[in-house]
């Protein structure tokens, strides 16, 4: 996914030592197989270890892992604030501005896979999926992000891409505004976090977790995923109530990298063109262009994006938090034909021309 370089080395991590994993006490009640953790439970009890790694056993239920969320994310707010300051009148004005716009919310889903959402009800997460499909998995989540964060316990969302991200499927389902409520962010996937902030061989791990073995955590060996990780890790983590002022920090850092070349100008004009924008559609474009292919460099350099989150809901999005599905125009009329899409007629339509 989509991501500012400044952005990925900005939120500090603090140096403790000590590791009691409990992540067995983090464990949900889940049908034999089923390895998955709630979501954000292993960053969560990465913080509490670093606390103190003996006295803190309770199980962390999901409530105690959304407060903890909240309160990281306030923490990373905080940090932002003071590391960035003084903001320009212009960086200012920015940050207000993309506070009262509303991100867009956007799943992105292979055509071969939505008459199953369809049926289904709604998006699933993986371990929900396993639950009711025994194991008929069509899920693209990697095993590392769940032994990092709790991934099988999500649903993903790209926040802020007009259009989500397309490397993910060429369905668009857009989401409600009203389900961040139940959602998390970062501003990276786990996969590329462990890959490209750790340069870890993700290849590696993922070979090692598909032959049922387990992947090692001492800090030392190069395949490692433990404490060191997800402490690294939940330094990201920014809650629903905080993402339009992360996004916004974001943009900051990317127009403080702007140099002076002509890509460097036309990010300037971007940035300034923000500040006079009050359609939210028209304004969250501009923030993130859609991805084009066959770009020079320089062209590339000029349409860097603004910002992004990868968005995080627990379980499932039914149905009912769908505004729209939207599919390659050419397979518009097979879709309607289908009998599980008779609930969602009123949802489906054409991807507009152009949108990849």
């Amino acid at each position: 996914m989509i991501e500012s370089a400044r952005f990925r080395s900005s939120c500090l991590a603090v140096v403790l030592v000590g590791y009691g994993a409990a992540m067995s006490a983090t464990a949900k009640e889940a049908e034999p197989g089923i390895a998955t953790v709630h979501a954000g439970a292993p960053l969560a009890e990465a913080r509490r270890t670093a606390i103190d790694a003996e006295r803190f056993d309770r199980p962390l239920d999901q409530a105690t892992i959304r407060k903890w969320i909240e309160i990281a994310s306030r923490c990373t707010m905080a940090e932002f604030e003071l590391f960035l300051a003084p903001l320009s009148p212009q960086e200012r004005a920015l940050v207000r501005k993309v506070d009262r716009m509303r991100a867009p919310i956007v799943n992105r889903l292979r055509f071969e896979d939505l008459r199953g959402v369809l049926k289904d009800g709604g998006l699933l997460s993986h371990a929900r999926e396993e639950q009711l499909h025994e194991g008929e998995l069509h899920h693209t989540t990697p095993a590392v992000e769940n032994d990092l964060f709790g991934g099988y316990d999500c649903v993903f969302a790209s926040v802020g891409p007009p259009d989500g991200t397309p490397r993910y499927g060429d369905v668009i389902i857009r989401l409600k505004d009203s389900v961040r409520e139940h959602g998390w962010a970062t501003p990276f996937s786990g996969l590329h976090f462990l890959s490209k902030i750790r340069h870890q061989d993700t290849q590696k791990m993922l070979a090692l977790l598909d032959r049922g073995q387990s992947l090692p955590t001492e800090a030392t060996n190069p395949l490692s995923l433990g404490f060191d990780e997800r402490l690294h890790f939940s330094h990201y983590v920014v809650a629903e109530g905080d993402w339009e002022r992360a996004l916004a920090f974001q943009a900051v850092l990317v127009l403080r990298d702007a140099d002076n070349s002509a890509a460097g100008q036309a990010v300037r004009k971007r940035f300034a063109a923000l500040l006079k924008e009050n359609d939210n559609a028209k304004f969250w474009t501009l923030f993130i262009p859609a991805e084009k292919s066959g770009l020079t460099a320089e062209e590339a350099a000029a349409r860097v994006p603004f910002g992004y989150l990868e968005g995080k809901f627990a379980d499932r999005l039914g149905g009912e938090d769908f505004t729209s599905i939207e599919v390659p125009a050419e397979r518009l009329s097979e879709v309607r034909s289908w009998p599980e899409a008779r609930l969602y007629l009123h949802l489906i339509r054409a991807k507009r021309p152009g949108v990849p």
